[in-house]
């Protein structure tokens, strides 16, 4: 019987990223939302360990941007309806990079994840500004030491799990489709550069998560994956 906590062991590093149905969380730490209507806003009931133990691998999380792009992101707290979930952006990534560092019981490094980071403005007067947003995602991969930014893989169509092994692949959801960005789209997909952080254009709703496809991805239209 194939272990879930570790599915990936049984796979060769030759498997394009592409030909792999990645099992995945939306409002992956919705399980502790206790706000109103939680029928509705509560995506999970099991926490971030056990969905792991279980193979998920792509994880999405929402949050607000900080009022300055100088402050990293890291420090913005995940959000369900606007409650915060008791961990930060920086909490998440960090618990990701260390999951994927983990070696099996042979000494091998096998696992990947992805995170996905959703932009949700509450109205608070900060309002949506995608360039903000990737200047503060910027101030937390500076922060970064080294072997962690080693750690962060950007996707491709010609990605094999070989090279994803041990890696964290992000994407960061920065609009939704239909609505006007100022133009700032562009502006964070230079401010993103060498990153390795892949920026989607123009995403579905909070409501229909990932109903929408075609999405742009850093200013192109996205792979077909």
């Amino acid at each position: 019987m194939v272990d879930a906590s570790r599915w990936m062991d049984q796979l060769a590093d030759e498997v394009e990223f592409k030909a792999l149905s990645i099992p995945g969380t939306g409002g992956t730490f919705s399980y502790n939302y206790t706000n109103s209507n939680p029928s509705w806003y509560k995506q999970q009931t099991l926490t971030l360990d056990e969905q792991w133990k279980l193979g998920i691998r792509a994880f999405e999380i929402v949050s607000e941007r900080p009022s300055d792009g100088t402050t990293s992101l890291g420090t913005e707290n995940v959000k369900c309806n606007k409650q915060s979930m008791g961990v930060t952006v920086a909490n998440v990534l960090n618990t990701l990079l260390t999951k994927v560092a983990t070696p099996n019981a042979d000494g091998d490094v096998t696992e990947t994840a992805v995170l996905i980071l959703t932009y949700q403005p509450e109205g608070s007067g900060r309002g949506r500004n995608a360039s903000t947003y990737a200047s503060s995602l910027k101030t937390l991969y500076d922060g970064l030491n080294a072997t962690q930014k080693a750690q962060i893989i950007q996707y491709t169509p010609t990605l094999t799990l070989g090279q994803a092994r041990g890696k964290v692949m992000i994407f960061c959801r920065l609009n939704q489709r239909d609505e006007s960005d100022g133009g700032t789209f562009a502006a964070a997909t230079t401010t993103l550069a060498g990153t390795n952080i892949t920026l989607i254009d123009g995403c579905g709703t909070g409501k229909d998560r990932w109903g929408a496809r075609g999405y742009k991805v850093n200013g192109n239209v996205a792979y077909d994956a």
